[in-house]
């Protein structure tokens, strides 16, 4: 991370600086930055709102695996 240059926003729970290298969106709830050296403040909201939607679809792909295997093992003593 190159040198702050100065915070355009700061929130309790998200901030976006500007660096000597480009710009920085952090995320207090996750502890990391989720957009490092965007060249504009439009870049680093892309690239945030990218990484949400993997996050997303890999949390709901996971969810649908591991509602299957409950519903697998459930259906084990099911007796009609």
């Amino acid at each position: 991370m190159g040198k702050a240059i100065r915070n355009v926003f700061k929130l309790e729970k998200l901030s976006l600086t500007e660096c000597t290298d480009g710009y920085y969106l952090y995320d207090y709830v996750v502890g990391m930055n989720i957009s490092m050296r965007a060249k504009t403040e439009q870049d680093a909201y892309i690239e945030a709102l990218t990484y949400y939607q993997k996050t997303l679809q890999k949390t709901k792909e996971e969810f649908k695996d591991m509602q299957n295997k409950v519903f697998n093992f459930i259906e084990q003593f099911n007796e009609e």
